[in-house]
């Protein structure tokens, strides 16, 4: 029987190193098999443990033992079945289980898109909602009881009292409230009289015209405004209109050191109503975050309510839109004190 390569390239190695390769005693077959193999793996030949048996017998190890190997005897069996005692114990060698791998995670489904708001068609954010996509507040309802309007326009401008521009703060004032009134929103809500007037940003002035709107006739204050135009159902001069219970001032809000007109109107007023400006100034928020930058002021001295505005038009109309439906419930309960 021809020798495989491998067992050649060994033979050769355990020549150079003055080993045999001649049968060895039968006493010592197992350790020369082991020994042989072993040598194999570590000189890296490729060589199982049979073709390593078969080279040290010389022919494969089931037809040795035919050869050479009697059975053995009912005496051997029974010495091997006493003897079992002192044999070496091992423990079982636990079956190794080849766990198929786990199926892929199927892909979680596809979320669902976030719904529309119903206020503004942005998607829904979780936690609070935007400014911009806050629901508008309830809707205010009618006055019980029918009340007039007596309305002062107050705009305060330096260079519109000047005239370097046109006063535009101040007619859309006026026109806004004239809708809100024609519009009927509020039932039995009128409009009496508009007094207008553009005085520039200097506390005195702005003090002086809103104390002698509020007041009345009796008032002994001496307005120093620019410029002054009353409309009223009559033709009466300024002096002899009843007083105002409604008085809506239209610039000097912002930060600019020229802007007094909160101060001056904090310095008049008897009682402040701070919920008048923190919800103006929330409604305003929702559409413009500069909004936030206004010192506006409200309040009232006797039975006259004095709110401030910004001077932009377009503010002053969005400022309007919420602040109208309040103030003929604002206007009816101050009417005992003006009466």
């Amino acid at each position: 029987m021809r020798r495989p390569r491998c067992v050649t390239r060994l033979a050769t190695a355990a020549a150079a190193d003055g080993r045999t390769h001649r049968h060895p005693p039968a006493n010592n077959h197992a350790h020369r098999r082991r020994r042989y193999h072993a040598g194999a793996r570590r000189n890296g030949i490729d060589l199982s443990y049979d073709q390593a048996t078969e080279h040290v017998y010389g022919i494969p190890y089931k037809d040795w033992k035919k050869q050479h190997q009697a059975p053995a005897t009912d005496e051997k069996m029974r010495a091997l079945e006493e003897s079992k005692a002192g044999h070496a114990q091992h423990e079982p060698t636990p079956a190794v289980v080849t766990q198929p791998p786990p199926a892929p995670a199927a892909p979680p489904p596809p979320a669902a898109p976030p719904p529309l708001s119903d206020v503004c068609c942005q998607p829904v954010e979780t936690g609070p909602l935007p400014l911009a996509c806050a629901p508008p507040p309830p809707r205010v309802e009618p006055p019980a009881a029918p009340v007039a309007i007596r309305l002062g326009i107050l705009t305060v401008s330096d260079r519109a009292s000047a005239g370097v521009y046109e006063d535009l703060g101040g007619p859309e004032v006026a026109a806004a409230v004239e809708r809100f009134v024609a519009s009927g929103a509020a039932p039995g809500c009128s409009l009496g009289t508009i007094v207008r007037a553009t005085v520039a940003d200097e506390s005195d002035a702005i003090q002086a015209a809103l104390r002698s709107w509020a007041d009345g006739p009796s008032s002994t204050t001496t307005t120093t405004t620019t410029t002054t135009t009353t409309t009223a159902s009559s033709s009466a001069p300024e002096a002899a209109a009843p007083p105002c219970n409604l008085i809506l001032t239209t610039g000097g809000t912002g930060l600019s050191p020229r802007d007094v007109t909160p101060e001056a109107t904090l310095a008049v007023v008897d009682r402040p109503t701070p919920g008048v400006s923190e919800f103006l100034l929330r409604e305003a928020l929702r559409r413009e975050p500069l909004a936030a930058l206004s010192r506006a002021a409200a309040g009232l001295r006797g039975g006259c309510l004095i709110v401030n505005l910004p001077g932009r038009p377009k503010a002053v109309r969005e400022n309007l839109e919420a602040l109208l439906p309040l103030l003929p419930h604002a206007l009816l309960e101050l009417a005992p004190r003006a009466s």
